[in-house]
């Protein structure tokens, strides 16, 4: 590789300038200790708020470490992030979410470690990461959990076929998600028409693009640095059952689907890619029973939902959701809401309090929480 630049930082931002502000507080001062083998690119999606003020003081204060690009309107999340990513020269490209921050010292290490364990086949990295959430009466932060794999080395390889099934743990998580930018440029460049139906799919490209790397590139490996890079405050959704069914159902099935038709599925891989979606039934029942389980038993209307599950789903599938959903739609939510807490007590034993205290602060959202209601 001829790249001077080592890693790029590829951002996608709608309307989320204080998350982004916080961000770039957290990983200017650490780029500015790597200029030469960092560069930070920033793509804001049309954004309505000071987004554009918030990238033009930080350019000042650190200048040529920014790459800074201005759709005139919003483009959707999967233009953005491929506008974003055609920006970054970098030999790696370091895919973050504009509301996640990098640990003390993190960028040196997420350096030091491509230096040491990288090579031309080296086609994806990933990190491990912590999350926290800000208890809203003591203010304090609460470590919710760490994805670090205690059982496992400090480094270690990620086979074919975990990265193809998305078996591997965080494999939908942006930003934990560090890409060869020779292979990126490559399938960007040679696979325009797949990745334009992956975009019409809906959200999660960036999986999308990995799957498929390595599905045309076989000889790619893939490395888990298995220490804690990221740090991630769980933020206070409010969402809606179209919008679980849709990311946790719809989106999957269909990028799934494209995977499968693609020339370089071989049948091993086929059942592998198949054997992927398994679970998502359970998925789908067990968001719609929490979410009303707290109240946040969200739709834009009864029959729409109906409606939408029959319309996206198998007939067997679609009768299911809604037999679940008609019938959560009846039971009171203190109901759910104590069964839950059962549950959680007995799976967590010692440390339920606080695995209940988690997922009962988030009836309340704070202002940059409510940020991240906005895509990116």
């Amino acid at each position: 590789m001829s790249n001077k630049i080592l890693l790029s930082i590829a951002i996608p931002t709608w309307n989320r300038a204080l998350c982004l502000k916080d961000l770039l507080n957290n990983i200017m001062p650490q780029a500015a200790e790597l200029k030469g083998e960092v560069e930070i690119c920033i793509s804001n999606n049309g954004s309505t708020d000071n987004t554009h003020e918030v990238v033009a003081n930080f350019n000042k204060k650190y200048p040529d470490l920014i790459k800074y690009n201005e759709n005139k309107e919003n483009i959707g999340f999967n233009r953005n992030l491929l506008k974003v990513l055609e920006m970054a020269h970098g030999e790696f490209v370091w895919t973050f979410g504009d509301d996640d921050l990098v640990v003390d010292n993190g960028l040196k290490k997420a350096i030091d470690f491509i230096k040491n364990y990288s090579n031309e086949n080296i086609g994806l990295i990933t990190f491990a990461r912590r999350e926290y959430f800000v208890d809203k009466k003591s203010g304090k932060k609460v470590v919710w959990k760490d994805t670090i794999e205690k059982d496992k080395s400090s480094v270690y390889e990620i086979s074919q076929e975990d990265i193809i099934g998305q078996r591997f743990i965080d494999s939908t998580f942006i930003s934990v998600l560090l890409y060869n930018n020779n292979f990126l440029n490559k399938i960007l460049k040679e696979e325009k028409i797949i990745i334009e139906k992956a975009i019409q799919a809906g959200d999660y490209i960036h999986t999308f693009i990995y799957r498929l790397m390595f599905l045309k590139y076989p000889q790619l490996q893939a490395l888990r640095f298995n220490e804690k890079i990221i740090d991630q405050e769980l933020c206070y959704y409010k969402p809606y059952i179209e919008d679980i069914f849709r990311l946790h159902h719809t989106i999957p099935i269909k990028l799934a689907d494209l995977l499968l038709s693609s020339k370089y599925a071989s049948d091993y891989y086929k059942k592998i890619i198949i054997d992927g979606n398994k679970g998502i039934r359970k998925i789908i029942i067990n968001e719609m029973g929490w979410m009303r389980a707290f109240k946040k038993f969200n739709y834009f209307s009864y029959f729409g939902c109906l409606k939408l599950f029959f319309s996206e789903a198998t007939f067997i599938d679609a009768l299911l959701f809604s037999i679940f959903f008609v019938v959560f739609s009846i039971i009171p939510p203190v109901v759910f809401k104590n069964l839950c807490k059962i549950l959680i007590k007995n799976k967590y034993k010692k440390e339920w309090q606080k695995i209940w205290l988690k997922i009962t602060d988030t009836n309340s959202m704070s202002s940059k929480s409510n940020q991240r209601l906005g895509s990116f």
